[in-house]
């Protein structure tokens, strides 16, 4: 039983990381007709949603935290650089996201936003 945990281990960190390199080769157009990504809830709304209050604040702050974890879990298991901030720099820069393109949803443009932090 122990050597298949460490098989299991060491397959769930290839396919990890495979995973995140085909997020990060494709571009990040998610509503685009090459790529299809099974999205659900808030992040499917077109970044208007947040000029117009169609989403409280707290509701997108909730959302990014949730949606940005998942992103650090992928990046963690895969051996990648996790984006630690705080949620005011997520919601900000997902904020300068939507203004540079609102017709995105706001999963594509939290993506741009752990992109561009994680450069840092």
């Amino acid at each position: 039983m122990a050597s298949i945990c460490p098989s299991f281990i060491s397959a769930w960190r290839r396919a990890s990381a495979a995973m995140l390199i085909v997020l990060v080769a494709l571009p990040c157009h998610s509503e685009s007709a090459r790529v299809r990504i099974n999205i659900v809830g808030l992040g499917t709304e077109r970044c208007d949603v947040i000029e117009t209050g169609r989403a409280s604040k707290d509701d997108v702050m909730k959302w990014i935290e949730g949606f940005w974890s998942g992103l650090n879990y992928v990046a963690a298991a895969s051996g990648q650089k996790q984006s630690i901030v705080d949620t005011e720099l997520m919601l900000a820069e997902l904020e300068k996201a939507c203004r540079r393109r609102p017709s995105q949803i706001l999963a594509t443009a939290a993506w741009n936003a752990f992109l561009a932090l994680n450069q840092r």
